[in-house]
């Protein structure tokens, strides 16, 4: 059994994929921890890249493009760790960060899941932890809205209680995941974070956002940029199975 498995998907990102790779550093040598990149289905070379430049990488070369929930679960379901960690294929991260915040989800047994503060290449703090992604939240996001910030509960420890953090960062226990279940695969893109954190919730844990751990996110907001794209319209499709699956628009 190996302490952290961190599931990292990509589709024709290769120079995304191998920085991210590259960021973890030690943590690619470290017999306790494995790193499994899902490929799903990329056509530019990644494949290659990756086998090239990283061969202690465990990695499962999907076919087809399953989506985020269908190749992350394809991930899970190849993972060993006692903590799983999503990692988005467009982040740079740290030995460091991770160890801190696998430490962290392992000591907190009443935290069902964290993610940590994301900012962009530019040192721009990212909205990494939101509320429910109700419909006029995504209607303000798509016409470029201001909204009032959200507001959440603080633990003694500083660390905030959101409704979610983003998936470009989450690490949960395994024991989490046997009791939520596996990831729903009816949502390809977006919002299958939101989705895991509301179930985990549901089951008694907490979802924890941590500030003083950071990592870079090349943060694409694809749906926003093209929402009648064949992504766009995937993640509408997603947000309508998400709202009927939840009984909640707002």
């Amino acid at each position: 059994m190996k302490s952290l498995s961190i599931i990292i998907l990509t589709y024709n990102q290769q120079q995304f994929t191998l920085d991210c790779l590259a960021s973890l550093g030690d943590l690619l040598d470290d017999e306790s921890i494995e790193v499994i990149l899902v490929d799903n289905g990329s056509s530019d070379g990644t494949v290659e890249a990756v086998k090239r430049r990283f061969p202690q990488v465990t990695l499962i070369e999907n076919p087809v493009n399953s989506g985020v929930s269908g190749g992350r679960q394809l991930g899970l379901s190849h993972a060993g760790g006692d903590v799983l960690m999503f990692l988005d294929n467009d982040t740079v991260a740290s030995p460091q960060a991770v160890r801190t915040l696998h430490k962290y989800i392992t000591d907190h047994r009443d935290a069902g899941l964290c993610g940590c503060r994301l900012v962009g290449a530019d040192g721009t703090v990212q909205e990494s932890y939101k509320a429910y992604p109700g419909l006029g939240v995504k209607i303000a996001n798509v016409l470029g809205l201001k909204r009032k910030k959200d507001s959440f509960p603080v633990d003694e420890e500083g660390n905030l209680l959101p409704t979610y953090v983003i998936g470009a960062c989450q690490l949960f226990r395994r024991e989490v995941m046997e009791a939520v279940g596996p990831l729903d695969t009816h949502i390809f893109y977006g919002p299958e974070d939101a989705d895991y954190c509301l179930r985990i919730a549901a089951h008694g844990w907490k979802i924890v956002y941590i500030p003083t751990v950071t990592i870079t996110h090349y943060f694409q907001r694809a749906t926003t940029r093209s929402i009648f794209s064949k992504l766009g319209r995937a993640h509408i499709k997603g947000l309508i199975h998400f709202y009927r699956k939840h009984k909640r628009l707002w």
